[in-house]
C-alpha cells in the first residue's frame, strides 16, 4: 500500500489516502484468503477521506476543533 497523509500545523492530519497494492504474484504469498476475491482480476483503485472538521479549522483559523462542530458530542448533551 502506498499512502499519504496531510498534516497541517495547528490541525493535525487533514486528510489521508492510498493506493492499494492490485499485482497478484505480491498477494500471493501473505494474502490467501483475499486471493478469492482477486482471482478473476482487479484493476488499480485507491481513495482518499478527509476530515470535514480539521478542513473547516484550516481555512476559518479556529483553535479548538469543537468550534466547528456542527453536532458536538458531549456529557448531558442529548435531550432525550
Amino acid at each position: 500500500v502506498a499512502a499519504v497523509d496531510l498534516l497541517v500545523p495547528g490541525v493535525g492530519e487533514l486528510f489521508g489516502g492510498g493506493l492499494r497494492e492490485e499485482r497478484y504474484h505480491f498477494l500471493e504469498e501473505r494474502l490467501a484468503r483475499y486471493l478469492d476475491l482477486r482471482r478473476f482480476g482487479s484493476v488499480p483503485h485507491g481513495g482518499f477521506g478527509m476530515g470535514f472538521e480539521r478542513y473547516l479549522q484550516c481555512i476559518l483559523g479556529v483553535d479548538n476543533i469543537k468550534d466547528v462542530i456542527p453536532f458536538p458530542r458531549f456529557p448531558h448533551s442529548c435531550l432525550l
